[in-house]
C-alpha cells in the first residue's frame, strides 16, 4: 500500500485541500484511497511527533512512541483491508508559522521534525508532497496571521532579513530528502494548483483514478479577510486589500528568488519532482486570489 504524507506548507491551500478530502472521504475510500487530515492527526495520533524538537521532553517521547505504534498499526490494518493508498495531510509536520516569524526564516527546524517522522513511519511511508508559494505573498500572509493575533510586526530591518535570508523552499525540500532518503517528493506551487483539489491529489498520487461525482464546494476554505492598513503596491492584479508590508523592490527580489528556486526544482536530481500545471507550464507564477485563514493553523496538544 502506498502511504503519502503531504507536509504542507501553511498558507498554500492546505485547509481547503483537507476539507475537500474529508468531504469526499467515502467516495475516495470506495475507489481505494483512505485519507487522514487534521481530524485524525490532531486527535493524538501525531502527539509528540511534530512538537518543536528543542522542547521535546520525556512525556513527549512517550507520546511519540505510542503514536508511532498506532500509525503503523493503522497502516497495516488498512493494507489488510485492501486499501491501495493512504494520503495524509498535516502542515504542522513542517513546524509553526509563529516559530518562522520568531526565527525570521522559513521552517528552521524542519530537518529535526522530518527525522522524527521518518522514524515514526519507518518503511511504511512511500512518498511525500510539498506545496509552496512565492515568498512575498507567503510571508505577507504569515505576517497577517501574526498581526491578527496581536504580535508585533517586524520593522524595516526585520523585513529586509526576510527578503534576504538564504533559506528557501529548495532548502526545505533538501531537508526532506536528507531525512526521508529515497522516497519520492513531489512539489507543486500554490499559484499553479490552488483550488484545484483533484490536481493536487493527482500530484501526490500519480496514476490515481479519481471516482466521478466528487463533491467540490466551489470556494476556498479559511480565506483571510482583508486587513485594514494594507499597503498593496499595485504590482499584481487582484491584490486590493491584501496586507503587503514589503516594498516593490523587496517584492521583486523575493519573486526573482522564487523563480530561481522553481528552476532549481524543475532540474533537481531524481526523487525530487516539480509538478507542472499543464495549462501554466513555463509561465511566471502570479498572485493568488485567495488566502487561507486561521482555523487549521491553531495548534493542539503535542503540535507546538
Amino acid at each position: 500500500m502506498d502511504v503519502i504524507l503531504h507536509l504542507g506548507a501553511h498558507r498554500t491551500g492546505t485547509t481547503s485541500l483537507q476539507a475537500w478530502l474529508l468531504q469526499n472521504e467515502d467516495a475516495l475510500a470506495r475507489a481505494g484511497t483512505a485519507v487522514w487530515g487534521p481530524e485524525r492527526t490532531r486527535s493524538g495520533l501525531f502527539a509528540g511527533l511534530v512538537k518543536r524538537p528543542d522542547l521535546v521532553g520525556p512525556e513527549d517521547e512517550a507520546f511519540a512512541r505510542t503514536g508511532a505504534a498506532r500509525i503503523r498499526h493503522e497502516i497495516d490494518r488498512l493494507a489488510d483491508e485492501g486499501v491501495e493508498r493512504l494520503v495524509i495531510s498535516e502542515e504542522n509536520t513542517l513546524g509553526s508559522m509563529l516559530y518562522c516569524l520568531d526565527q525570521e526564516t522559513l521552517y528552521p527546524d524542519a530537518r529535526a521534525r522530518f527525522d522524527r517522522l521518518a522514524w515514526a513511519f519507518g518503511p511504511h511511508l512511500t512518498g511525500l508532497a510539498l506545496s509552496i508559494r512565492r515568498y512575498d505573498l507567503w510571508w505577507a500572509s504569515v505576517l497577517a496571521v501574526g498581526r491578527a493575533r496581536g504580535l508585533a510586526q517586524p520593522g524595516p530591518r526585520g523585513l529586509d532579513r526576510l527578503v534576504q535570508h538564504p533559506r528557501g523552499w529548495t532548502e526545505v525540500a533538501a531537508a526532506a530528502q536528507a531525512a526521508f532518503g529515497t522516497r519520492p517528493i513531489r512539489v507543486w506551487s500554490f499559484e499553479a494548483l490552488a483550488g484545484n483539489h483533484p490536481a493536487q491529489l493527482r500530484a501526490m498520487a500519480p496514476g490515481i483514478n479519481l471516482p466521478s461525482g466528487l463533491y467540490e464546494p466551489g470556494r476556498i476554505r479559511n480565506a483571510s479577510q482583508p486587513c485594514q492598513g494594507a499597503r498593496p503596491d499595485g504590482s499584481e492584479p487582484g491584490e486590493e486589500g491584501r496586507y503587503m508590508p514589503f516594498s516593490p523592490s523587496q517584492r521583486a527580489t523575493m519573486l526573482a528568488r522564487y523563480h530561481d528556486d522553481i528552476a532549481r526544482l524543475r532540474n533537481a536530481a531524481p526523487g525530487l519532482n516539480y509538478v507542472e500545471n499543464a495549462e501554466t507550464s513555463g509561465a511566471h507564477p502570479g498572485a493568488a486570489a485567495e488566502e487561507e485563514g486561521l482555523f487549521h493553523d491553531e495548534q493542539k496538544r503535542g503540535m507546538g
